[in-house]
């Protein structure tokens, strides 16, 4: 009989130490669980700052984009204003080279 007793108390120690167990198990989980928790939520606030980044610079490339499209235009515009005026030199110096010849004449 003594050895049922004995061993009664033994089952009862070790559930008793399984629930000691399983409350220090619990107890470090939760300080786990907070640090995950905090970690997470630093995660997210970088990946919130990488994304308005991500936009600023999308909208930058976006701005030097129509920058370059305009003053390759205005280049292009100033070429074609110089071969105008090229063209209208020659054709002034041909008409009064043409004028002398006829005042000479």
């Amino acid at each position: 009989m003594i050895i049922v007793y004995l061993s009664l108390g033994l089952v009862v120690a070790a559930v008793i130490g399984f629930f000691f167990s399983a409350a220090a198990t619990l107890k470090r989980m939760n300080g786990t669980m907070a640090k995950v928790s905090k970690t997470s939520e630093k995660m997210r606030r970088q990946a919130e700052k990488i994304g308005a980044e991500k936009n600023t610079l999308t909208q930058n490339m976006s701005s030097i984009q129509l920058d370059f499209v305009k003053k390759k235009e205005t280049v292009r515009s100033v070429s074609r204003q110089v071969q105008q005026v090229v063209v209208l030199a020659q054709e002034n110096f041909y008409k009064t080279k043409m004028s002398l010849k006829k005042e000479k004449a």
